[in-house]
């Protein structure tokens, strides 16, 4: 019988959806992975998780995929490219540029990393020089212009 060494999610978002919805739809996501990987003998916190973002016509297709045995040491030997190179760095970049480059396929080659980080975020219309800048950018993408539209309390609707 063959050991399975990796495991897939996906769900479906409405990109107009509100920010919290989202937030907790990521949150359900990174949770039943977890659970999932728990009822099958694998501790959730040896895997690697790489998440991508697809996008069709108002809709985003979130994917997390696991990896343990087999699979995560394959993993080195495929780096990341393109968009999901770009949604990996910045899930991972608040653990510091060496774990990334590392969750991103690249193990210990921060330069070829940073390369292809750089010629990624081109291709986006992205200027990244740094991993600080994805970041900055994630956090730009949560700032939205725009009022909160809510009732004066919370009985009257």
């Amino acid at each position: 019988m063959t050991k399975h060494t990796q495991a897939q999610l996906t769900r479906t978002v409405d990109i107009n959806q509100p920010t919290a919805l989202k937030q907790r739809t990521f949150n359900q996501m990174e949770y039943y992975m977890g659970a999932k990987l728990i009822e099958i003998g694998v501790d959730p916190k040896s895997a690697v998780y790489r998440w991508s973002v697809e996008r069709k016509n108002n809709q985003q297709i979130w994917t997390i995929k696991a990896y343990w045995g087999e699979s995560k040491e394959n993993l080195s030997n495929q780096p990341l490219t393109g968009t999901n190179l770009i949604d990996c760095a910045r899930a991972n970049a608040e653990h510091g540029i060496k774990m990334t480059a590392d969750l991103c396929g690249y193990g210990e080659d921060i330069s070829s990393f940073q390369q292809a980080l750089k010629l990624a975020g081109n291709k986006m219309g992205l200027e990244i020089e740094t991993l600080s800048d994805l970041i900055a950018y994630s956090q730009n993408l949560r700032v939205r212009d725009g009022i909160d539209v809510a009732p004066d309390t919370s009985s009257s609707l």
